[in-house]
């Protein structure tokens, strides 16, 4: 027989995490992110959730007239105040019009380079100090100086995490537009 998922063990015992994630757009340039954590095992379990978001590294590529055209700079994304509540992403790109990430629960926000990590791929110096396994780096391994405190980069995500219940269910609104939105949930939809 062919060997399956199931034949891997990743779901013995059920203990396992099923993460839905639904988009809609509320407009042309507008999309709400809705994302569904449930706990399927038997105990209590800790699951970190990093909805992230980056600029494709273009940049590096060894040329100036990218798929982007000829751009002066690297784009960037930075943390920007939110409203109560709310941690925000500036998205900003010198070829494309700037964009907001919301989200909802103010979550931490983790911030990188998406560089390749050459000096642990190919043992050569890297360009930054912040490379794209950061997030890992600093879950993972808590290494706390692989994100950038400078809360800026070409990586981004916001870091929930938690304990979950057996059985139990959490749910993350999310909110990418052009708009800058000072209540970025008030029309998303009932709070779940």
């Amino acid at each position: 027989f062919e060997y399956e998922l199931l034949d891997t063990g990743v779901f013995k015992e059920n203990r396992y995490f099923d993460v839905w994630v639904e988009y809609a757009k509320a407009g042309q340039e507008d999309i709400l992110i809705f994302i569904t954590v449930a706990n399927r095992g038997p105990e209590p379990a800790v699951c970190h959730v990093l909805p992230t978001l980056w600029f494709r590294n273009t940049w590096s590529w060894g040329y100036d007239a990218g798929p982007m055209g000829d751009v002066p700079n690297k784009p960037t994304l930075i943390q920007t105040e939110g409203a109560t509540g709310v941690s925000a992403i500036d998205a900003v790109h010198p070829a494309i019009e700037s964009y907001h990430l919301y989200f909802e629960n103010a979550p931490q926000l983790l911030f990188t380079e998406n560089e390749t990590n050459t000096e642990k791929l190919l043992r050569e110096a890297n360009g930054s100090p912040y490379v794209k396994d950061a997030f890992h780096r600093y879950l993972i391994d808590g290494e706390a100086g692989a994100i950038n405190p400078a809360q800026a980069g070409t990586k981004a995500a916001a870091h929930y995490d938690g304990d979950y219940h057996p059985g139990e269910v959490k749910y993350f609104r999310l909110r990418l537009t052009t708009n800058t939105e000072s209540l970025p949930f008030e029309t998303f939809g009932e709070t779940i």
